[in-house]
């Protein structure tokens, strides 16, 4: 058993979209988790972002905060509660989807492990903390970055594992009041809901060279990603488009080239999958949105 030698002080923002709270298994299963926080000596508070607030009542509980939003885009979720979290005394911040489930036996265990070793250090080795997730048996979070190609990654060690062309999902993060200090915003605004973790991350490993991998594996709910819905895939196309050039707006005209030839043969590939012309000229339309 990990004995607790750290007294810190966990903030927990949870979005919740578009169903009841009792349908939210990140929010069922972390509230349950609250109690072994509090005999590890980690206190912690909720706060749920409930952003579209027709589909669920408000939750009323003690060290929780609840928000209603309106469909509000995620970085100015993240920022805002952030802000307030830390002002409010926070050492630690999490962000979560609504349904990732974290009732795996090992996840406080983990999460204490972490912070015990992060108050061991000589130096600020790392800024975030973050779970090894599945959809079911794969492998999705962390990731590989090669330039703007992302691809899974076969296996992640736990603990200190360097930053450089990796990326995780959003849900699950737990930052440190010093990362909070360090990259102001976290998140870029101009993000909306897709490319947020991987604008975070390219972002985070050039302040840091490592990132904590905590010793647990976790599953996300992925269907929202795989849905074969014609308007999500615009939506989701669009939200692309926007990331990557507000993500590698500084990187030279040669990679911005290839990025945008990119961008046109995958208009080009979804407009023949879906037998729709709206792709491509989503793209060709898309030069006329200023970023």
């Amino acid at each position: 058993m990990i004995q607790n030698t750290v007294h810190s002080k966990l903030s927990i923002l949870i979005v919740l979209y578009k169903k009841h709270y009792k349908n939210s298994v990140a929010i069922t299963t972390l509230l349950r988790n609250a109690v072994c926080f509090n005999k590890k000596g980690i206190s912690v508070e909720f706060f749920i972002w409930n952003n579209t607030p027709l589909c669920s009542p408000i939750l009323s509980k003690q060290c929780l905060t609840w928000f209603e939003g309106n469909n509000n885009g995620l970085p100015y979720i993240y920022n805002r509660i952030a802000n307030i979290a830390f002002m409010q005394g926070a050492t630690h911040f999490m962000i979560s989807d609504d349904d990732t489930d974290y009732s795996s036996e090992k996840y406080t265990d983990a999460v204490v492990a972490a912070m015990i070793f992060e108050s061991r250090l000589a130096s600020n080795l790392f800024g975030v903390m973050l779970p090894k997730m599945y959809s079911k048996e794969k492998l999705v979070s962390p990731g590989l970055r090669f330039w703007f190609f992302c691809r899974l990654a076969t296996r992640i060690d736990s603990g200190i594992v360097t930053s450089a062309n990796k990326l995780a999902i959003n849900s699950g993060i737990i930052f440190n009041k010093l990362c909070y200090k360090t990259i102001s915003p976290m998140f870029d605004e101009r993000l909306q809901f897709y490319a947020t973790d991987t604008a975070f991350f390219i972002n985070y490993e050039s302040y840091y060279a490592h990132f904590y991998v905590l010793d647990v594996a976790l599953q996300h709910d992925l269907s929202e990603y795989t849905s074969n819905s014609v308007e999500l895939a615009i939506f989701r196309f669009k939200e692309m488009i926007r990331g990557f050039r507000v993500i590698f707006e500084h990187k030279s005209y040669l990679f911005r080239y290839l990025m945008e030839a990119y961008l046109a043969l995958y208009s080009v590939k979804k407009s023949f999958l879906y037998k729709k012309i709206v792709f491509f000229r989503l793209y060709i339309f898309s030069f006329k949105e200023k970023i």
